[in-house]
């Protein structure tokens, strides 16, 4: 592992930031409050981890340390959860950060590094202890071992609504494993993605986890794609989007934002790249991003995922039910499989009036739609956010909800579900009732059952075993009962209650005893009773059963004998001296040992009215509706009238309206309570105001304003604009008696407010009117040309202002199109005759104008069918639906039906969902049916091959055979069914022997016998059987007997075995009537009669002279008569003995060297090779050469190999000596002081790399820390590295260690002494090794050979050195040498010894 684990923690950490610290809102408005969310490490702590866990540690401490200093607190409490084969935990749980921090950095690593590992069943332990909404991220270097438990984790995180995000820095190589798939879908399930990162990112890595921990994240996009491929998206972005992040992972991620003008975003508009790994991811960000229809392009080579989040406070929560809900909590996570239809209620937050969803999106995991479904307007117009959606069948495979609609200022929105959704399998229904129902005897006795199931079921009761009344059927959870009007002893018994549903059967049993009744209290009656009276409340019981009677109020037990308030010896409860406050409610309660009685007696107590009216005074204008409100107070309860002027009216509620309201409205208005106790009355002034008009004239224009105003006598009118009286001006005319105001040729600057002024001797009225200036249209909001899959809804925006607000029309010619109230165009399941030009108008008394917008439309998408089984059965009379189930195509398609190529008749028809359903199937039904899928785009179909069972029948054949002993027969049992029916033989009544080989059973029912013999005669029966039944029938089999005997008679083939140059006699006797004919043949050729080295004996037997290795062959003798034949075959197989090439007796090596010693093997068959090493076996057999690396003095000694087979065995025995053994020890100091510290370091030393351990026998630290080689050879050169570590830190040095080896001639078996011919070229060898390279020099009777004798260069030491004489022409130099004529000469650079090679060279003359 190298130490990429920092930034695979941070990775993690910042794939879900946002999302890790999103709070509730109305938390995160007001600063305080934390969300309930946890955050959870999966860690692997296998031995490949270690290099990295430091890091991990540094990292997670810093990222932890910047979340927690935030305004907010995402997270909760903190989990952590190590895992290494086999073992999961111990799991961390705290909420402390720094608690956590402390279990990070106790982690160790363990073992060597394991693949796969446990992780499935850690990430299980991690969302099983974590809070819902929290975040798991898995750090690993191997795919999962324990991928079988990925259901139960895929379960928890839809559960949860929890967020797995994987950092991996290996995965055993093959991500086409189980055990990374499962990666990949919990990472899909859960809008997670999966990193796989090198070293080189860590900064890049740190730097995108300051920019992007946020809170309040939402879901905007999510796809998940096999391979490598171009997508394009169009996301809308809204002013709640405070920024937008762009996460794509897999090879060669490419990331393009376009915004709504078409525009490409990069750096200068506000782009910023966050994390760039070439071949592995790229995330993208951009801050408060424009609202409107942005453009994603996304481009990867290979397999990716790709996921779009943002920072809003809109955002929804999807719950499914069985059946409309209008509370969130009573829904669930998940839809329920077999509850249909499905209902879903979202849940928004954020979203007020007039925003509202307009549709909603089932999407595959691919980002692919697979239904849109209408969201209807709810009644409140969503001033709850809770929507409902019409029912619909939920897809059998996972989807994301994606929900689309506009916010309060009309801007488009989309959000995406956090996770996918997949069906919860259900389970059988849930039965309770009470373990034992106590009834009392002629009394009402009710047997409750509750059942708790999320489909529909069936319902029933039984008392001991029988059961009562019908069964019923419920939808889901309920409470039922079985009622008995009149309980006896006959009642008793043990009752059960049975739910079926289709998913299983839930039942319960209670037992049901009857005993004497509670006591039963008389019906209550009220007192009522005036202060400073006696009350007297009653209470009796029926019937004369014992009881206790107590009396209560307000929770308090009324015990007294005496005094104002005591019960009396009846049981009565009296009151004296009534007061006010003793009116209210008195419990009695009679009780005994079956049970209790209650009943709640009145006292009411007389009080007088109390009257409060709202408002009290209130100014109205002409037309106004005024709502008066009177509530009082008093006992019995007053009646309330309203008076004003000489009208009164009885009003039962006190509330008085007065709609239209005039002038002459004004006054006093009295409410008026009365009971028999008194009379109270409270009054409200009411005041005429005059009202305010709006004049609106354009520029240029003429303006009267007007001032209605009454009195008596009549007032004045005067004008005031602000604070200044309008006084006289050409342009301006004012009447005071008729309250006019006329202005010419108004201007913009005679826009405002006029204030009018009515006096007189009475007093002064005011009104106001408002003089606007009007202005023609101007477009706010201009429609754009768009694009549109067809049957999408699209809206062509259009905003205009002006003065007055102008009205907006749309030219078109389509019935789909709608025009909204705020002016735009929506274009509603947009069809190809629905493209072209739209002229959006504006429009008011001053003016209109016009713009245009073109409308494109593509989209139409193919068919696509769900592939079922490509084959079903029935029975014959079963009925069945075969099922045809769309998943995509645009238009909607339609779907028919044929079999075998032609259409459908009878009892077949096509169900709503396009299954086909056929009634009582029989056997003329079975075929192949075809669904297909037809729209304008396209066709697709479905084959399905239907079988109806049939039981099996066996067709006529003969009874009786007759067969020639040894000449094959074959009897008949052809049976005939569906599914086809195996055939079984039996003689007699015992089954035919499995390993009898004379008696063959076909699979198409024949029974083959070979080779008949008297023995095989008798009574056969076969019998046909499948799963819907059996048939049989006997067969009789006669044998006629002509025996031919061949001896051996067994086995029919022989192996034999000879040897190279044998003599070998086949045997073949044969015996029979007449006598059987025999005859040879090879390989299936005959043998002629006359054939060398081949003889036919008088016997029948083959012999065969002087055997060769091609005679390996297969001989087959076959006798034979008019009764038949009989063969004999012999598989004859040659043989040869070992044979090993000649190979050197002595080998030499240097300690260090790779020795290869040659042991070539002939022989047949092919001989079996091992090698000993002083009589020890050693290597693996069939090694051939043996090679040895590193040679050491252990290594020499005496090799043997042994070739062995059938025809015997082989030897060739080398002999192995080792050179240079001179340097016995070598110690290594560390070349630093020895290592200090406290507490006291520990010393490892590492060798090219590898880390030595002290098993190693050459190797020992001494006390100091040094490295001793005990025994050091060349192959213990090398870089060595000592490195000491204690808690506080660590330190490393590095060496080099050069072994040197003092040169050695190696003795390469020539002679010493040498004859050569006259004019030819001889060279001597001088083979040398050392370490360093030995420097090499020759010498000649004890002087270098560094000269030339003659004319020619007689001796030459070229750079082998090897010595090359060169005899020339000269007679004379047939001398004999009889002394040394030639010494090698070695040289080292620290070591010189007289290693000498003597060679006597004659010259002879030829």
């Amino acid at each position: 592992m190298s130490g990429v684990l920092l930034k695979c923690l941070i990775l993690a950490l910042c794939v879900s930031a946002h999302r890790l610290l999103a709070v509730p809102r109305a938390e995160e408005e007001d600063g305080s409050g934390d969300s309930a969310s946890t955050l959870a490490f999966v860690f692997d702590v296998t031995g490949s981890m270690y290099d990295d866990l430091k890091q991990v540690i540094e990292g997670a401490s810093r990222i932890l340390e910047k979340t927690l200093n935030r305004r907010t607190r995402p997270i909760k409490n903190f989990v952590l959860v190590p895992f290494h084969d086999p073992d999961i935990g111990p799991v961390s749980i705290t909420t402390d950060p720094k608690k956590f921090q402390q279990d990070l950095q106790e982690l160790f690593v363990q073992g060597g590094g394991d693949c796969p590992e446990m992780s499935i069943g850690a990430i299980k332990k991690a969302l099983e202890v974590s809070l819902p909404g929290s975040f798991i991220y898995v750090f690993t270097d191997a795919r999962a071992k324990d991928y079988r438990l990925k259901r139960d984790v895929l379960q928890l995180v839809q559960l949860r609504q929890s967020q797995v995000v994987f950092v991996l820095t290996g995965d055993c190589g093959d991500r086409s494993q189980p055990g990374y798939r499962a990666y990949e879908e919990i990472a899909a399930t859960s809008s997670g993605q999966i990193f796989h990162l090198d070293k080189q990112q860590v900064n890049e890595v740190l730097k995108w986890v300051e920019e992007t921990v946020q809170a309040m994240k939402v879901h905007l996009l999510s796809s998940n794609h096999d391979g490598g491929q171009e997508n394009k998206w169009e996301v809308p972005f809204d002013p709640s989007l405070r920024e937008v992040t762009v996460s794509l992972s897999g090879p060669g991620p490419q990331i393009q934002l376009s915004d709504p003008f078409g525009r490409v975003v990069g750096v200068e508009q506000g782009l910023k790249e966050l994390l760039n790994i070439p071949n592995s991811a790229r995330v993208v960000n951009l801050k408060f991003p424009r609202p409107g229809a942005w453009t994603l392009k996304v481009l990867c080579s290979g397999r990716h995922t790709l996921r779009v989040t943002g920072v809003s406070n809109l955002d929804f929560r999807a719950g499914f039910s069985s059946v409309p809900v209008s509370e969130f909590n009573h829904t669930r996570e998940r839809p329920i499989k077999g509850a249909k239809p499905a209902h879903v209620l979202l849940k928004c937050t954020s979203l007020k009036p007039p925003g509202q969803l307009s549709h909603v999106e089932l999407m595959s995991g691919s980002g692919r739609s697979l239904r849109t479904i209408p969201v209807p307007l709810p009644s409140d117009l969503g001033q709850q956010g809770l929507w409902s959606l019409p029912e619909f069948r939920a897809p059998s495979q996972s989807f994301f909800i994606k929900v689309t609609g506009k916010d309060e200022e009309g801007y488009r929105f989309q959000r995406l579900s956090s996770v996918s959704y997949t069906n919860i399998v259900p389970d059988p229904p849930v039965v309770s009732m009470p373990d034992v129902v106590k009834g009392f005897y002629m009394q009402p006795a009710v047997i409750g059952c509750s059942v708790e199931s999320d489909i529909p079921y069936r319902l029933r009761f039984t008392r001991n075993g029988i059961t009562l009344g019908e069964e019923r059927s419920f939808q889901n959870s309920a409470i039922a009962s079985w009622e008995i009007a009149r309980a006896s002893a006959e009642d008793e018994g043990l009752y059960e209650c049975i739910a079926q549903s289709s998913a299983g059967q839930g039942r319960q049993f209670d037992v049901s005893t009857e005993t004497e009744p509670p006591p039963v209290l008389k019906r209550a009656v009220n007192v009522t009773s005036s202060v400073g009276s006696v009350a007297v409340l009653s209470c009796q019981v029926e019937g004369s059963m014992r009881h206790n009677l107590t009396w209560s109020r307000a929770g308090h037990t009324i015990r007294a004998r005496a005094g104002r308030v005591k019960v009396l010896s009846d049981s009565s409860l009296q009151i004296s001296g009534v007061r006010t406050q003793d009116a209210g409610a008195y419990h009695c309660v009679a009780t005994n040992a079956h049970g209790d009685s209650r009943i709640t007696v009145w006292l009411l107590v007389p009080e007088a009215p109390s009257v409060v009216v709202h408002p009290q005074s209130q100014a109205f204008s002409r037309g106004d509706e005024i709502r008066l409100i009177c509530s009082a107070s008093g006992s019995p309860p007053p009646q309330l009238f309203w008076s004003h002027g000489n009208m009164l009216s009885l009003n039962q509620y006190g509330v008085l309206n007065i709609r239209g309201a005039l002038p002459e409205d004004a006054g006093n208005y009295t409410c008026l309570a009365t009971n028999e106790v008194g009379t109270s009355s409270q009054s409200v002034s009411l005041t005429f105001a005059v009202t305010q008009q709006v004049i609106l004239v354009s520029v240029g224009g003429d303006a009267t304003l007007k001032c209605q105003a009454t009195g008596s006598p009549p007032p004045l009118v005067h004008w005031f604009k602000g604070e200044l009286e309008v006084g006289s001006a050409p342009f301006v005319e004012q009447d005071v008696n008729r309250g006019t105001l006329h202005i010419r040729g108004v201007q913009e600057v005679d826009a405002g407010q006029y204030t009018c002024v009515a006096s007189s001797p009475a007093g002064t009225s005011a009104g106001t009117v408002r003089l606007e200036v009007g202005a023609g249209p101007l477009f706010s909001e201009a429609p754009v040309d768009m694009t549109a899959n067809v049957g999408e809804n699209i809206t062509l925006h259009c905003v205009a202002r002006g003065s007055p607000q102008p009205t907006v029309t749309w030219t078109d010619s389509h019935s789909r199109t709608v025009q909204l109230e705020d002016g735009h165009l929506l274009i509603q399941s947009v069809w190809l005759d629905d493209e072209g030009l739209y002229i959006c108008e504006a429009k008011n008394q001053f003016g209109t104008i016009k713009t245009e917008a073109r409308v494109s439309v593509t989209g139409l998408e193919a068919p696509l069918l769900a592939q079922g089984a490509p084959v079903i059965t029935t029975g014959i009379g079963q009925s069945l639906s075969i099922p045809c189930m769309l998943l995509d195509g645009i238009p909607l398609p339609e779907r028919h039906w044929s079999r075998n190529g032609k259409p459908l008749t009878g009892r077949m028809f096509v169900r709503s969902d396009g299954g086909l359903y056929i009634e009582r199937a029989t056997p003329e039904d079975a075929g192949t049916y075809v669904c297909t899928a037809v729209n304008v785009a396209g066709s697709m179909n479905i084959t399905v091959s239907l079988e109806v069972h049939m039981p099996p029948e066996i067709n006529a054949g003969p009874y009786h055979y007759v067969a020639n002993e040894g000449v094959a027969i074959t009897l008949s049992c052809e049976a005939s069914g569906v599914p086809k029916p195996k055939v079984v033989w039996s003689k007699g009544r015992q089954p035919l022997p499995r390993d009898h080989s004379s008696l063959q059973s076909e699979p198409d029912g024949y029974l083959h016998i070979p080779h008949p013999t008297t023995e095989d005669a008798g009574i056969y029966i076969c019998t046909a059987t499948s799963p819907v039944g059996y048939a049989s029938r006997e067969v009789q089999l006669s044998v006629n007997s002509e025996q031919i005997n061949v001896s051996p008679q067994s086995p029919k083939h022989v192996k034999m075995a000879a040897e190279v140059g044998a003599e070998v006699v086949l045997p073949c006797e044969a015996e029979g009537s007449p006598s059987p004919l025999v005859t040879w043949s090879r390989n299936g050729h005959p043998i002629p009669p006359v054939t060398a080295g081949f003889t036919v004996l008088p016997s029948g037997s083959l012999r065969i002279t002087d055997v060769r290795l091609i005679d390996s062959k297969m001989y087959t003798c076959t006798a034979e008569n008019p009764a038949g034949n009989v063969s004999l075959s012999y598989n004859l197989h040659i043989q040869a003995k070992p044979r090993i090439q000649p190979a050197p007796s002595l080998l030499k090596a240097l300690i260090g060297q790779t020795v290869t010693l040659p042991c070539v093997v002939q022989g047949e068959p092919s001989p079996e090779v091992s090698w000993f090493h002083n009589g020890l076996p050693v290597g693996t057999k069939n090694t051939t050469p043996l090679r040895i690396e590193r040679a050491s003095l252990d290594d020499q000694g005496t090799y043997q190999c042994v070739a062995k087979n059938s025809a015997g065995q082989k030897t060739l025995e080398i002999k192995l000596e080792i050179l240079g053994e001179y340097l016995r020890s070598v110690y290594i100091p560390s070349l630093f002081p020895p290592p200090a510290g406290s507490p006291r370091p520990k010393v490892r030393w590492f060798k090219n790399g590898l880390e030595i351990h002290p098993e190693q026998s050459e190797f020992s630290v001494a006390r100091d820390g040094a490295l001793v080689i005990s025994t050091a050879s060349a192959s213990h050169s090398g870089d060595f590295k000592c490195v000491a570590t204690n808690e506080a830190g660590s330190v490393e040095r590095k060496t080099r260690l050069k072994v040197n080896v003092p040169p050695e001639i190696q003795d390469d078996g020539q002679p010493l002494n040498l004859t050569v011919t006259l004019k030819q070229p001889l060279t001597l060898g001088c083979d040398a090794f050392g370490i360093p390279s030995p420097t090499i020099t020759w010498t000649k009777d004890g002087h270098p050979v560094s000269f030339v004798f003659t004319l020619n260069s007689l001796l030459q030491c070229p750079r082998d050195s090897h010595l090359v004489l060169l005899a020339q022409t000269w007679l004379e130099m047939s001398i004999r040498f009889a002394k040394n004529i030639r010494f090698c000469w070695q040289k080292h650079s620290w070591r010189c010894p007289d290693f000498l090679s003597k060679i006597f060279v004659f010259f002879s003359k030829n």
